[in-house]
């Protein structure tokens, strides 16, 4: 490492560099777990996922099993895998769109599973149902109730999942937590504008982006870091991967604690 970059780092990021291990609490806010069809992962059980998190200092990883969104599994397994490791995992419920006997039957234990259970997971684009669908009036509704966080994958473009289905609706709903997975990636100026318009309920969460020279700047430029969360979609993405970049990044140390756990803390509180 080059002198001049060791002195221009921050206290958390030369402590990052020299150890290879979060120096503050971290919470990853959108994570997996289980095989996928589409690709080989080395880290995908509860166990091996378990000691990855530990070795880098991830303090929580909230999940939704690539089984359970492929509607394989039910989300009460889920939550067993979280009692097994109640350190470390919290779930986000997944609702499947053609299940709608799963969603009442699942919410109606959402009480019961928590603090296991923190929010819910909505994938439009796989299951190519917009956002905006009234299959997913009654996950929606019971989130606006509760004011409980609704991870959307979402993406820049998508008929399913663009702009113009999660503006539709950050407008009707005002009390849930909007956590936009990948920040609707490329198309970050609709981002901001659901940030800005509806501040106090969009998130923007940052998986995929801390590869990208630049955007973590352009996002607290845009948004503010205030509204930013790290998360990296393990383990299709790595921890320190997706550390290194928030922490090597030309923000300030303030705009990094706010991304990495300051932000998450304030909407869920340090011991969830």
């Amino acid at each position: 490492m080059s002198r001049c970059i060791w002195e221009k780092a921050n206290s958390l990021t030369a402590a990052f560099w020299e150890n290879c291990q979060a120096p503050c609490p971290v919470y990853d806010m959108h994570g997996h777990m289980g095989s996928h069809n589409a690709i080989y992962m080395k880290r995908s059980d509860p166990e091996s996922m378990a000691c990855h998190l530990r070795r880098a200092g991830v303090r929580r990883l909230i999940f939704s099993h690539h089984w359970t969104l492929l509607g394989n599994r039910r989300n009460a397994e889920d939550v067993e895998i979280c009692k097994a490791y109640p350190d470390l995992f919290r779930l986000y419920a997944a609702i499947l769109p053609d299940y709608p006997d799963y969603i009442r039957e699942d919410l109606a234990q959402f009480d019961r599973w928590r603090p296991y259970a923190v929010g819910l997971k909505i994938l439009p684009d796989y299951y190519r149902v917009p956002a905006t669908d009234k299959r997913f009036a009654y996950a929606l509704d019971f989130a606006e109730e509760r004011g409980i966080p609704v991870l959307f994958h979402t993406w820049g473009g998508s008929e399913y999942n663009g702009g113009s289905a999660m503006l539709k609706l950050v407008e009707k709903y005002h009390n849930l937590k909007f956590f936009f997975g990948h920040s609707l990636y490329g198309d970050w100026e609709t981002a901001a504008r659901c940030v800005n318009e509806f501040a106090g309920n969009v998130y923007l969460e940052l998986t995929a982006i801390p590869g990208q020279r630049g955007l973590i700047e352009k996002l607290c430029a845009l948004a503010g870091s205030e509204h930013l969360l790290y998360g990296t979609d393990l383990p299709w993405f790595d921890e320190h991967q997706a550390m290194g970049g928030v922490l090597s990044a030309d923000i300030s140390e303030d705009d990094m604690r706010n991304i990495l756990y300051r932000n998450a803390e304030k909407l869920l509180g340090k011991d969830f």
